[in-house]
């Protein structure tokens, strides 16, 4: 026991390291100055007094579309305070642990309740069509002019998305119960990581909520190179990042996901790492190492974890890799896929899910999904590839039986 180090509260790399944290919630996001602007030229007919638009706001995680939509609705309410007969509320609420259109109705119910003496309702007992009378009901007697609703991972909700068609057509007088735009203007923004979760939705859903879309794309190396530099400031001492350190995590980072939180989670490691080791300075060895800490632990422990179907998924993307048929669009990846199942005698599962199942991949670092888009001629689709290393993958599955007995059945020699 002698042996067992000590703890000290003295750090002489990190000045602030919460700041490289994932609920860090800045003030300002840097270079994303064009994408919101177009996003708060969305409500420029609310301060006219007009009814708003509906948005669609899609993007990978970690891009700035959750922070950059607090910031747009936060301006859109400071510049209607100078407009006479203008009140903007703005309800901005996260579905991640709401899967169906009812828990989200319910949960909206109570959210506009907080500020009245009405008490809460209850997530269970109410027929589905009582939960949105009530929910118009608080519309309608709102004390502003506007209220703007964003909902924030819409996709977990799934194909439960009754309360998108309502919400986005609530102001509609066509409608056999509506909220008279008269007493309340309404306004819906879906946020989802999905890119492809308006494929999945009800006609009439799609072409109301997804007439005005925002695209929140990765960012590059260098725009991951601002945002590290303005973070960096504020969480290390100064002087103990080598002049290298920011451009290669911004590069590794670019390369591997072109998210901020992928970026900023490799620089918060390189720094613990030089912390734990009693060094001075974070070099780009401790990126370097950190990067591959991150790979081959993380994204090995999340392929080692997935479900059968996930496996394969996973799976097919390393094959078609090994046979340079990456980057695939979904229905040749698909094709790939049954192939792989018949080989592995399991039973196939939609292309919906395989598409669900890629995304999580995605999300995990283990693929990347390009948007493809032609124009009206030739349409828009997405091409998929593998953003970790083969090896990495091979790592995740080489536990796994009925991966290693597919490998063999192919001849692969892969697993």
């Amino acid at each position: 026991m002698d042996k067992l180090g000590h703890l000290t509260p003295e750090d002489g790399i990190f000045l602030d390291e919460d700041v490289l944290r994932d609920d860090y919630d800045p003030n300002r996001i840097l270079e994303r100055d064009e994408v919101l602007n177009r996003y708060l030229q969305m409500f420029s007919e609310v301060v006219r007094g007009k009814r708003p638009r509906n948005v669609f706001v899609y993007g990978p995680t970690g891009v700035g579309k959750t922070v950059g939509t607090h910031l747009v609705l936060d301006r859109v309410r400071e510049d209607a305070e100078g407009v006479d007969g203008v009140d903007v509320t703005a309800v901005q609420m996260e579905c991640r642990d709401l899967n169906t259109s009812y828990q989200v109705a319910v949960n909206l119910v109570n959210v506009l309740r907080e500020s009245t003496p009405r008490s809460s309702i209850s997530t269970t007992g109410y027929p589905e069509g009582d939960v949105y009378d009530m929910l118009f009901e608080e519309l309608r007697n709102a004390d502003t002019t506007h209220v703007l609703i964003a909902l924030d991972e819409i996709d977990n909700i799934g194909t439960s998305d009754n309360v998108l068609y309502k919400l986005g057509r609530c102001n509609n007088r066509n409608s056999a119960k509506f909220v008279d735009p008269d007493d309340t203007k309404v306004g819906l923004i879906g946020i989802t990581n999905d890119s492809t979760f308006r494929d999945s939705l009800d006609p009439r859903v799609k072409s109301t909520l997804c007439e005005h879309e925002i695209h929140f794309p990765p960012y590059n190396a260098n725009e991951l190179r601002t945002i590290l530099e303005d973070r960096a400031a504020d969480a290390f001492h100064d002087g103990v990042l080598t002049d290298d350190v920011v451009p290669i995590t911004a590069a590794f980072a670019a390369k591997r996901s072109g998210y901020a939180r992928t970026a900023l989670d490799l620089l918060y490691t390189a720094g613990d790492l030089a912390r734990s080791g009693d060094e001075d300075m974070v070099t780009e060895q401790h990126v370097r190492s950190a990067e591959e800490e991150i790979q081959q632990g993380a994204i090995v422990s999340e392929i080692a974890s997935l479900s059968p179907q996930g496996k394969l998924v996973a799976y097919t993307l390393l094959a078609l890799d090994n046979e340079g048929e990456l980057p695939a669009k979904m229905d040749a990846f698909y094709a790939w896929y049954e192939h792989a199942c018949r080989l592995a005698e399991t039973d196939t599962v939609t292309a919906r899910t395989v598409r669900d199942l890629l995304n999580d991949l995605v999300i995990n670092g283990v693929a990347k999904m390009e948007e493809v888009n032609r124009g009206q001629r030739g349409g828009r689709h997405y091409r998929y590839s593998l953003s970790a290393r083969p090896e990495v993958v091979i790592d995740g599955l080489a536990e796994d039986d009925a991966i290693t007995k597919l490998d063999d059945e192919r001849g692969s020699g892969l697993i």
